[in-house]
């Protein structure tokens, strides 16, 4: 018997992220294709779409267009109403799908998508008077932020995992955390996560993602002697300086009115852009001769250093840069806890396979003033 997989993709998800927007809420109508070509990358990993599999999608670009344009012919779920998509139709979507007993649901999105997929199975269930929400839900990662534990470490990473499910009769999941952060608030500087619920994931720690932790009280004063020891080599020359708490640190001990949660451009010491957008720090890095420094953190339980957070860091962004600029800033204790939760390696999705080649490999790790390593940076 042929498994019947649901897909849902959420066209508004991480169309604000290379705009320095941390999220694509109230953006309206203004989608991209970054969600579909991220979907794209993750179906690719399936083979024969058309015969081997028999889909369920949204209408449009909530996934029949990219099923049909693979030669799939997937049976489409109306909507109540044209235009644009919304959260509602999310909802609704994935609440049908667990009504018609889909053996996957995977979805393209960020946090949101995963709150709006997670009421609509948890809608279904209750509705159903079994309260039973073991529908195995995988996530894509096509979001800005990405801190639930639901999605695959990468697009690719997440089309591997789901194959490897459908092609199992053991078929086992585990409940993981649907995290997502106010977005209004987070736009003035303050993180403030939430726990929203749980979905049943396909299980493969090599290849999904783990919640995003909290940094330790211990992690500020650390950072902090790591910031101040890197003062002189900051106040000279074109740096690029990544979002996150460690790296507010660094902005702080320049005494900069940087970004906590943006990308900020540094120049002599001096702050030249605040959340700078994509075009903003490609525009920048085409004009000058300088070589820029690029300075970024990772995210504590998931090992992300780049693909999560920092979407103005694109390809071409990157390309530009060059892999010899970079240097990460990891804590003592963040350092200790990614060796226990990420076999001690650093992960990067770019979402282009020559870039993520092209930075793959050892990087220069700094947790202290006089601490220096060199970890693995790999793509799944």
């Amino acid at each position: 018997m042929r498994p019947r997989v649901g897909l849902i993709i959420n066209p508004l998800a991480g169309a604000g992220g290379k705009l320095g927007l941390h999220g694509s809420d109230g953006l309206g109508c203004a989608a991209s294709v970054w969600s579909s070509d991220r979907a794209a990358i993750a179906l690719a990993s399936f083979c024969e779409l058309g015969s081997s599999i028999d889909w369920i999608s949204g209408p449009g670009a909530m996934g029949e267009d990219l099923l049909r344009s693979r030669g799939a012919a997937p049976q489409v779920l109306a909507l109540k109403h044209p235009g644009p998509s919304s959260a509602a139709d999310t909802r609704a979507l994935a609440r049908r799908m667990r009504e018609l007993g889909v053996d996957l649901l995977l979805f393209a999105g960020g946090d949101g998508t995963a709150r709006d997929v997670q009421a609509g199975v948890l809608a279904a269930a209750l509705s159903g008077g079994d309260g039973d929400q073991a529908l195995p839900v995988l996530g894509i990662p096509a979001g800005v932020k990405m801190q639930s534990a639901c999605f695959g470490v990468s697009p690719a990473a997440a089309g591997r995992l789901a194959r490897a499910f459908l092609a199992t009769r053991a078929r086992r999941t585990e409940p993981r955390e649907v995290m997502d952060m106010d977005e209004a608030a987070l736009r003035e500087g303050r993180v403030l996560p939430q726990l929203h619920g749980y979905l049943a994931t396909p299980t493969d720690p090599r290849l999904l993602q783990g919640r995003k932790t909290r940094s330790l009280p211990c992690d500020s004063e650390a950072a902090t002697a790591l910031a101040q020891s890197l003062v002189a080599e900051l106040s000279r020359g074109v740096h690029v300086i990544g979002p996150g708490s460690t790296t507010w640190a660094l902005k702080q001990a320049l005494k900069l009115a940087g970004s906590l949660i943006g990308v900020d451009l540094v120049i002599d010491g001096k702050l030249w852009l605040r959340d700078a957008t994509e075009q903003e720090l490609h525009d920048f890095l085409l004009a000058t001769p300088r070589r820029a420094g690029l300075w970024l953190t990772a995210i504590g339980g998931q090992g992300h250093v780049i693909g999560r957070g920092n979407a103005p860091l694109s390809a071409r962004v990157l390309r530009a840069i060059g892999p010899a600029a970079m240097t990460v800033l990891i804590t003592p204790a963040k350092l200790q806890a990614l060796a226990g939760q990420c076999a001690g390696l650093l992960r990067m999705d770019s979402a282009c396979a020559e870039v993520d080649a092209l930075f793959s490999g050892p990087v220069r790790v700094l947790s202290g003033p006089r601490d220096r390593a060199m970890l693995n940076l790999v793509a799944e």
